[in-house]
Protein backbone atom coordinates (compact mmCIF):
# COMPACT_ATOMS: atom_id res chain seq x y z
CA UNK A 1 0.00 0.00 0.00
CA UNK A 2 1.29 3.04 -1.21
CA UNK A 3 1.56 6.26 1.93
CA UNK A 4 -0.01 9.45 1.38
CA UNK A 5 1.29 12.82 -0.64
CA UNK A 6 -0.64 15.99 1.05
CA UNK A 7 -1.34 18.75 -0.52
CA UNK A 8 -1.89 22.57 0.35
CA UNK A 9 -2.26 25.41 -1.16
CA UNK A 10 -1.06 28.85 0.69
CA UNK A 11 -1.02 32.76 0.03
CA UNK A 12 0.12 34.56 2.73
CA UNK A 13 -1.02 31.90 5.18
CA UNK A 14 1.70 32.94 7.69
CA UNK A 15 -0.78 33.30 10.71
CA UNK A 16 -2.13 29.67 10.63
CA UNK A 17 0.46 27.48 8.00
CA UNK A 18 2.30 26.54 11.58
CA UNK A 19 -0.67 24.19 12.56
CA UNK A 20 -1.15 22.27 9.50
CA UNK A 21 2.32 21.63 9.55
CA UNK A 22 2.72 20.44 12.63
CA UNK A 23 -0.32 18.37 12.14
CA UNK A 24 0.97 16.61 9.37
CA UNK A 25 4.00 15.85 10.93
CA UNK A 26 2.96 14.17 14.03
CA UNK A 27 0.68 11.87 11.19
CA UNK A 28 3.58 11.35 9.05
CA UNK A 29 3.80 7.58 8.04
CA UNK A 30 7.09 6.19 6.58
CA UNK A 31 7.23 7.77 3.42
CA UNK A 32 4.37 10.97 3.55
CA UNK A 33 5.42 13.55 1.77
CA UNK A 34 3.45 16.99 2.26
CA UNK A 35 4.13 19.62 -0.73
CA UNK A 36 2.88 23.28 -0.24
CA UNK A 37 1.78 25.33 -3.26
CA UNK A 38 2.17 29.18 -2.52
CA UNK A 39 0.66 31.48 -4.67
CA UNK A 40 4.00 33.91 -4.62
CA UNK A 41 3.58 34.95 -0.41
CA UNK A 42 4.28 37.95 0.42
CA UNK A 43 4.50 37.49 4.00
CA UNK A 44 6.05 34.89 6.24
CA UNK A 45 4.08 31.75 4.63
CA UNK A 46 7.45 30.19 2.74
CA UNK A 47 10.01 31.28 5.71
CA UNK A 48 7.26 29.47 8.11
CA UNK A 49 7.46 26.20 5.58
CA UNK A 50 10.94 26.46 5.20
CA UNK A 51 11.65 25.71 8.68
CA UNK A 52 9.79 22.37 8.44
CA UNK A 53 11.71 19.16 7.41
CA UNK A 54 9.95 16.77 4.75
CA UNK A 55 8.39 19.69 3.17
CA UNK A 56 8.42 20.26 -0.96
CA UNK A 57 7.48 23.89 -2.01
CA UNK A 58 6.52 24.95 -4.73
CA UNK A 59 6.27 28.70 -5.15
CA UNK A 60 4.98 30.42 -7.73
CA UNK A 61 2.02 32.71 -9.68
CA UNK A 62 -1.51 30.59 -9.98
CA UNK A 63 -4.86 31.21 -10.51
CA UNK A 64 -7.02 30.18 -7.63
CA UNK A 65 -6.74 27.48 -4.86
CA UNK A 66 -7.72 24.39 -7.47
CA UNK A 67 -5.11 24.95 -9.77
CA UNK A 68 -2.67 25.31 -6.88
CA UNK A 69 -4.53 21.66 -5.82
CA UNK A 70 -4.13 20.07 -9.13
CA UNK A 71 -0.56 20.97 -9.50
CA UNK A 72 0.21 19.32 -6.28
CA UNK A 73 -1.49 16.31 -7.13
CA UNK A 74 0.43 15.91 -10.53
CA UNK A 75 3.36 16.38 -8.58
CA UNK A 76 2.65 13.95 -5.66
CA UNK A 77 4.86 10.64 -5.56
CA UNK A 78 2.20 8.29 -3.76
CA UNK A 79 -0.82 6.82 -4.38
CA UNK A 80 -2.87 8.33 -1.92
CA UNK A 81 -3.74 12.30 -1.97
CA UNK A 82 -5.26 14.76 0.50
CA UNK A 83 -5.57 18.40 0.03
CA UNK A 84 -5.58 20.06 3.30
CA UNK A 85 -6.04 23.59 3.94
CA UNK A 86 -3.71 25.71 5.13
CA UNK A 87 -5.56 26.70 8.37
CA UNK A 88 -6.99 23.04 8.39
CA UNK A 89 -5.05 20.87 10.96
CA UNK A 90 -5.37 16.68 11.25
CA UNK A 91 -6.37 15.58 14.38
CA UNK A 92 -4.15 12.53 15.97
CA UNK A 93 -3.89 8.78 14.33
CA UNK A 94 -5.49 10.23 10.99
CA UNK A 95 -3.28 9.43 8.74
CA UNK A 96 -2.74 5.52 10.47
CA UNK A 97 -6.50 5.20 10.31
CA UNK A 98 -7.13 6.16 6.92
CA UNK A 99 -4.21 3.80 5.68
CA UNK A 100 -5.51 0.90 7.10
CA UNK A 101 -9.48 1.41 6.15
CA UNK A 102 -7.85 1.61 2.12
CA UNK A 103 -5.75 -1.52 3.61
CA UNK A 104 -9.17 -3.15 4.77
CA UNK A 105 -11.45 -2.39 2.10
CA UNK A 106 -8.58 -2.15 -1.06
CA UNK A 107 -11.53 -1.26 -4.10
CA UNK A 108 -11.76 1.84 -2.40
CA UNK A 109 -10.96 4.77 -4.60
CA UNK A 110 -11.75 7.53 -1.27
CA UNK A 111 -11.88 7.18 1.97
CA UNK A 112 -13.70 9.86 3.72
CA UNK A 113 -14.94 11.19 7.14
CA UNK A 114 -16.53 13.83 9.83
CA UNK A 115 -14.30 16.96 10.62
CA UNK A 116 -14.54 19.55 13.83
CA UNK A 117 -15.78 22.52 13.61
CA UNK A 118 -15.40 24.64 16.99
CA UNK A 119 -14.82 21.14 18.91
CA UNK A 120 -18.15 19.67 17.53
CA UNK A 121 -18.40 16.73 15.42
CA UNK A 122 -19.78 17.24 11.91
CA UNK A 123 -20.40 14.14 9.96
CA UNK A 124 -21.26 14.29 6.05
CA UNK A 125 -25.29 15.40 5.37
CA UNK A 126 -27.33 12.45 4.64
CA UNK A 127 -30.90 12.02 2.57
CA UNK A 128 -31.34 14.39 -0.53
CA UNK A 129 -28.74 17.12 0.93
CA UNK A 130 -26.25 14.36 0.24
CA UNK A 131 -26.44 14.88 -3.49
CA UNK A 132 -26.48 10.89 -3.80
CA UNK A 133 -22.92 10.17 -1.47
CA UNK A 134 -21.10 13.41 -3.02
CA UNK A 135 -21.28 16.02 -0.86
CA UNK A 136 -18.03 14.77 1.43
CA UNK A 137 -15.49 17.24 3.51
CA UNK A 138 -12.77 17.69 1.22
CA UNK A 139 -10.43 18.66 3.90
CA UNK A 140 -11.38 15.16 5.27
CA UNK A 141 -10.80 13.09 2.19
CA UNK A 142 -8.35 10.67 0.87
CA UNK A 143 -8.60 10.36 -2.75
CA UNK A 144 -6.02 7.27 -5.31
CA UNK A 145 -4.34 9.41 -7.51
CA UNK A 146 -4.99 6.86 -10.27
CA UNK A 147 -8.80 8.28 -10.01
CA UNK A 148 -7.26 11.99 -11.04
CA UNK A 149 -5.66 10.00 -13.85
CA UNK A 150 -9.22 8.33 -14.66
CA UNK A 151 -11.58 11.16 -14.55
CA UNK A 152 -9.99 14.34 -14.36
CA UNK A 153 -8.88 16.63 -11.98
CA UNK A 154 -10.51 19.73 -10.26
CA UNK A 155 -11.99 21.91 -12.67
CA UNK A 156 -10.74 25.41 -12.57
CA UNK A 157 -13.46 27.00 -13.85
CA UNK A 158 -15.05 26.92 -10.67
CA UNK A 159 -13.39 29.23 -8.10
CA UNK A 160 -15.62 27.85 -4.73
CA UNK A 161 -16.86 24.30 -5.57
CA UNK A 162 -14.74 22.41 -8.01
CA UNK A 163 -14.03 19.70 -5.08
CA UNK A 164 -17.94 19.38 -5.06
CA UNK A 165 -18.15 18.60 -8.80
CA UNK A 166 -15.11 16.36 -8.66
CA UNK A 167 -17.04 14.18 -6.01
CA UNK A 168 -20.11 13.85 -8.03
CA UNK A 169 -18.20 12.95 -11.17
CA UNK A 170 -16.33 10.41 -9.61
CA UNK A 171 -20.05 9.21 -8.27
CA UNK A 172 -20.83 9.32 -11.68
CA UNK A 173 -18.10 7.12 -12.70
CA UNK A 174 -18.52 4.69 -9.99
CA UNK A 175 -15.70 5.50 -8.22
CA UNK A 176 -15.98 3.74 -4.26
CA UNK A 177 -16.73 5.98 -1.65
CA UNK A 178 -16.02 4.41 1.89
CA UNK A 179 -16.92 6.32 4.83
CA UNK A 180 -14.66 6.10 7.71
CA UNK A 181 -16.92 6.93 11.12
CA UNK A 182 -14.46 9.68 12.91
CA UNK A 183 -13.01 13.01 12.72
CA UNK A 184 -9.82 13.31 10.86
CA UNK A 185 -9.56 17.18 10.56
CA UNK A 186 -10.25 20.00 12.71
CA UNK A 187 -11.61 22.73 10.13
CA UNK A 188 -10.92 25.89 10.15
CA UNK A 189 -14.41 27.92 9.90
CA UNK A 190 -13.87 30.66 8.60
CA UNK A 191 -16.49 34.13 7.99
CA UNK A 192 -17.89 34.13 4.24
CA UNK A 193 -18.64 37.13 3.02
CA UNK A 194 -21.87 38.25 1.39
CA UNK A 195 -20.24 38.33 -2.37
CA UNK A 196 -18.55 35.10 -1.37
CA UNK A 197 -21.91 33.58 -0.40
CA UNK A 198 -23.69 34.48 -3.64
CA UNK A 199 -20.60 33.23 -5.73
CA UNK A 200 -20.90 29.66 -3.64
CA UNK A 201 -25.30 29.91 -4.04
CA UNK A 202 -24.55 30.51 -8.27
CA UNK A 203 -21.59 27.58 -9.11
CA UNK A 204 -23.73 25.51 -6.47
CA UNK A 205 -26.72 25.75 -8.73
CA UNK A 206 -24.58 25.29 -12.39
CA UNK A 207 -22.84 21.91 -10.75
CA UNK A 208 -25.67 20.63 -9.89
CA UNK A 209 -27.93 21.28 -13.56
CA UNK A 210 -24.71 20.18 -15.00
CA UNK A 211 -24.55 16.91 -13.08
CA UNK A 212 -28.40 16.21 -14.09
CA UNK A 213 -30.47 18.08 -11.12
CA UNK A 214 -33.54 19.55 -12.28
CA UNK A 215 -33.58 23.17 -13.13
CA UNK A 216 -36.12 23.27 -10.06
CA UNK A 217 -34.32 21.81 -7.01
CA UNK A 218 -31.12 23.78 -8.26
CA UNK A 219 -32.65 26.99 -7.94
CA UNK A 220 -34.57 25.72 -5.04
CA UNK A 221 -31.18 25.40 -3.03
CA UNK A 222 -29.48 27.63 -4.64
CA UNK A 223 -32.67 30.11 -3.30
CA UNK A 224 -32.42 28.67 0.20
CA UNK A 225 -28.22 29.58 0.16
CA UNK A 226 -29.19 32.71 -0.49
CA UNK A 227 -31.87 32.80 2.04
CA UNK A 228 -29.19 32.18 4.71
CA UNK A 229 -26.63 34.45 3.51
CA UNK A 230 -29.24 37.16 3.95
CA UNK A 231 -30.35 35.92 7.28
CA UNK A 232 -26.58 35.69 8.26
CA UNK A 233 -25.75 39.09 7.03
CA UNK A 234 -28.66 40.11 9.27
CA UNK A 235 -27.52 38.84 12.02
CA UNK A 236 -23.94 40.14 11.98
CA UNK A 237 -25.70 43.52 11.79
CA UNK A 238 -28.26 42.92 14.36
CA UNK A 239 -25.41 42.03 16.42
CA UNK A 240 -23.07 44.86 15.39
CA UNK A 241 -25.74 47.26 16.63
CA UNK A 242 -26.67 45.45 20.09
CA UNK A 243 -22.85 45.74 20.92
Amino acid sequence: MSDFSIVTATFNAGGSIRRCLQSVQKNRLAETEHLVIDNQSSDDTLEKVRAFGNVRVISEKDNGIYEAMNKGIRSAGNELTACLNADDAYLPGTLEAVKERFESVPESDIVYGNILVNGREVKPPGGIASFGGARIFHPAAFIRRSLFERIGYFDESFRICADLDFFLRAKESGAVFTYLDRPLTDFALGGLSTVRRKQTAAELRHILIRHGYPHLFAYSYYCAMRLRAKISQFSACFRKGAS
